[in-house]
């Protein structure tokens, strides 16, 4: 009995004793934790030293940039921006503009109790003999809330953000001319938009005037006053050949409406839409997105045809095509695809009215239409007389590929359209001669031999009227 109480109190020793390893174990991972700790507080207090000179740094060298922060201070603690700690009344500050040997425009009001206003600042260009006066700042001046200016029968602003002005680089308005540093073109007006627009802030038109030969191109700059942040942002810089300022209009199904830029020259249309989009940037909270049609927004075949042609240029058939894809789906389209949709239709409206007004030259009459996709309505045109078919062939002669690429694409999508394939040929005749036009028509799929002999036809009436 004896010997076996100790082997079983032996057992039990063995049992409840340690392990060596267990107990070599336990203060490794005691010393990882202590140690992953404290890199962390290490690298959060070197990240708080960092952003905290930065801010400093700032406010002792460019304390504007941080005039949000006044958001989130107590009263006693806001930080003074601007040209003087103090708040100034509305003469004062214009006075000290002109002491500067600038002028101040007038007022623009950024809020509905007129607290917050925008204030244009002027200068006068070198060398200049009409229009001198230039946009060189805008600076935004808040009411002063302090007791002691509450109190006061006048009015007390301080200055709450301001914007450098530059101008904008020549070779963006006119692309033959070499860009330097002299060669930026100034920025003389400033407006508001008097449309519904989107976003709770104020958005701003910058322009001015670039003269070309004869006519004269309409350039500028969009910015946002973002009355959260108090500050002023630059979204976006425009050109118009046909002098056309930016403006707000409903393009597509959503609430807020779209910035369309006009840029049209002719019977072309040449349309940018931008839409308003969120950024997750503090300062900058929304972007002008502009509506691009590359890539298409959704992998099926019929609409990416149709978002082909309406490449080329070809509006109403692409719009026609889309609209028929709509009627045979279940579901909505994505907003990304009706935004390209929207946009091809605004494009479409524009070719339309172009197509369906009467022209007095024929010439003009045919590529109205010939830009619409009205092939067959254009050829009873080119056949109705002699002198048309003369008219057009020099149209046809002075066509850059704008038509070409507009045949091109209709016979990709659908190489079976016999007057197209005749608009192709006319071209290719009038700038290539008969037998590029004959080799071209007879490497199409599936043409007819009824086809080529009718175009044929074409060619030497065409051939006929042009030696007259």
């Amino acid at each position: 009995m004896a010997h076996q109480s100790r082997r079983l109190s032996l057992k039990f020793l063995r049992r409840n004793q340690t392990s060596p390893e267990i107990t070599e174990k336990a203060p490794q991972q005691g010393s990882l934790l202590s140690s992953t700790v404290a890199v962390t507080v290490l690298f959060s207090s070197a990240g708080l030293i960092l952003i905290f000179a930065w801010i400093s740094w700032l406010f002792i060298f460019n304390p504007d940039k941080i005039v949000w922060m006044n958001k989130f201070l107590p009263e006693w603690a806001q930080i003074p921006f601007g040209y003087s700690e103090h708040p100034h009344t509305l003469p004062e500050i214009q006075a000290s503009i002109q002491a500067q040997k600038q002028t101040s425009g007038a007022t623009l009001a950024l809020d509905k109790n007129d607290n917050t206003f925008l204030l244009p600042v002027f200068q006068q260009r070198p060398n200049c003999q009409s229009d001198c006066e230039e946009l060189v700042a805008l600076r935004v001046y808040q009411l002063a809330t302090d007791s002691e200016f509450q109190s006061k029968s006048n009015k007390y602003y301080r200055l709450a953000t301001q914007l450098s002005v530059t101008g904008i680089d020549k070779s963006f308005v006119d692309s033959k001319v070499e860009n330097d540093d002299s060669n930026l073109l100034p920025l003389t007006t400033i407006k508001g938009f008097d449309d519904d627009t989107p976003a709770p802030g104020v958005w701003l038109n910058l322009q001015g005037e670039y003269q070309k030969g004869s006519g004269a191109i309409a350039y500028g700059q969009i910015l946002y006053y973002n009355p959260e942040r108090s500050n002023l942002i630059q979204l976006l810089s425009w050109k118009s050949s046909n002098g056309e300022s930016p403006k707000w209009q409903q393009v597509t199904g959503n609430d807020d409406k779209e910035l369309i830029l006009d840029q049209t020259v002719g019977l072309e249309p040449q349309l940018r839409v931008y839409q308003v989009k969120p950024t997750k940037l503090y300062l900058n909270p929304i972007q002008l997105d502009k509506i691009s049609l590359k890539p298409p927004a959704i992998k099926d075949t019929a609409y990416q045809n149709a978002i082909s042609i309406a490449r080329s240029g070809l509006w109403t058939p692409a719009l026609e095509s889309l609209k028929s894809l709509q009627k045979q789906r279940k579901n909505a389209l994505p907003t990304t695809a009706q935004a390209q949709v929207d946009f091809i239709r605004l494009h479409s409206e524009f070719t339309k009215a172009q197509a369906e007004k009467t022209w007095a030259s024929p010439s003009e009459q045919v590529l109205a239409d010939l830009i619409d996709g009205r092939w067959n309505k254009a050829l009873k045109v080119f056949k109705a007389s002699p002198q048309n078919v003369q008219e057009i062939s020099i149209l046809l002669k002075g066509e850059k590929g704008k038509l070409w690429n507009r045949v091109a694409s209709a016979l990709e999508v659908n190489p079976q359209q016999p007057d197209v394939l005749t608009w192709g040929a006319l071209i290719l005749a009038v700038q290539q001669g008969d037998a590029s036009a004959i080799t071209w028509l007879e490497k199409q799929p599936k043409i007819s031999k009824d086809t080529i002999a009718e175009i044929q036809d074409l060619l030497k009436r065409l051939n006929h009227e042009s030696e007259q």
